[in-house]
């Protein structure tokens, strides 16, 4: 016998036994192989898509992944590899291709690649984070911009002789400021969301989660008011229009979240406020407005469909702002100083 077959006609071990199964480590490193960024780029966005994102975010996520991946070809390294995404290799992306931006547009890239480098992980394709330790450029904490309750009043006043086209642009805002809608959940509203007796709507949120939020008995009014008057004249030249969305464009077609924004912008130019509030910034006025009438922060977070009560602190982060702007500015006695502490007597 000039040798031993160590493994039968099946496949198995010594004497027909099954060898040992390896860990994922082991088999890590044993089928480890090369991952090439921009071959994994259009698997991430379907993951973001199947969990619910918004097109508008995932299009955010495509654009600063592509131009990280664009940044290193320039360096010559055309097929960017995820291990080479080393901690010196992010600061220097930082310092050089993103220097120009303001600082929360650079963390923002930066969570995009690192939200990236994660999925990577959870594929087990790679098996750490290479730039772990990266500090992500620090955002100046600010006053959110947002409206407070008498100009909500003035950017929700119907002029006379409104036309058709405003009447459906303040049905819009009202209802954002009504319920606190994200403009992207606004315009996902079909007619049958609405429970018109009970004052309620229901609504899809981040990840695809249902809610239901109530809506004030002006916005009920003024949704009637569009649902008979405007709408039913919003229709394309074959006279057809979508016959579920709520909010329509001019040819009857469901109203899109890039439209919103510009007749809030251009309503506010209209009214004298400044602009400079975004449909996101009506979602701030109803959480800091709720919060300021005594509203309870835990409801608050149910109605914005937020899973962390965190995330709801910081919508309202400027009534606090504001309080302690008000107390500094009015107090009679916040700015004067407490009298020294008297020291003790040194030891004789």
């Amino acid at each position: 016998m000039t040798g031993i077959n160590l493994l039968n006609s099946q496949g198995g071990g010594v004497g027909g036994l099954v060898p040992p199964q390896k860990t994922k480590a082991e088999r890590r490193k044993t089928q480890k192989m090369a991952i090439i960024v921009s071959d994994y780029i259009d698997s991430f966005l379907q993951s973001l898509r199947l969990k619910g994102y918004s097109d508008l975010t995932i299009a955010s996520y495509a654009g600063d992944l592509s131009q990280m991946v664009l940044y290193f070809e320039r360096l010559g390294m055309p097929n960017l590899l995820a291990e080479d995404l080393t901690r010196q290799r992010m600061r220097q992306w930082l310092a050089d291709d993103l220097i120009g931006m303001k600082p929360a547009s650079r963390a923002r890239k930066v969570s995009s690649v690192r939200s990236f480098i994660h999925y990577l992980c959870r594929q087990e394709l790679i098996e750490r984070v290479p730039f772990e330790n990266l500090q992500s450029p620090k955002v100046p904490k600010s006053l959110r911009p947002t409206y407070s309750v008498d100009q909500m009043s003035v950017l929700l006043a119907i002029p006379a002789g409104a036309d058709a086209l405003k009447i459906r642009d303040l049905t819009a805002f009202e209802l954002m400021y009504s319920s606190g809608l994200r403009v992207s959940e606004l315009v996902r509203v079909d007619i049958d969301d609405f429970d018109f007796i009970e004052g309620w709507i229901r609504v899809i949120g981040k990840g695809n989660k249902p809610r239901e939020i109530p809506v004030t008995s002006t916005a009920i009014d003024l949704i009637g008011r569009y649902l008979v008057e405007v709408r039913p004249g919003l229709v394309d030249k074959s006279g057809g229009q979508d016959g579920e969305a709520l909010l329509l464009n001019a040819k009857g077609g469901r109203i899109t979240a890039r439209s919103i924004r510009r007749l809030l912008h251009d309503d506010e130019i209209e009214k004298g406020l400044s602009g400079d509030v975004s449909p996101h910034g009506l979602r701030h006025a109803f959480a800091t407005h709720l919060l300021e009438a005594g509203a309870d922060m835990r409801a608050i977070q149910d109605m914005l469909g937020h899973s962390k009560l965190s995330t709801t602190a910081r919508y309202t982060h400027n009534h606090y702002e504001r309080m302690v702007k008000v107390y500094d500015n009015a107090h009679p006695r916040a700015h004067i100083s407490a009298p020294a502490k008297p020291q003790p007597d040194s030891p004789k």
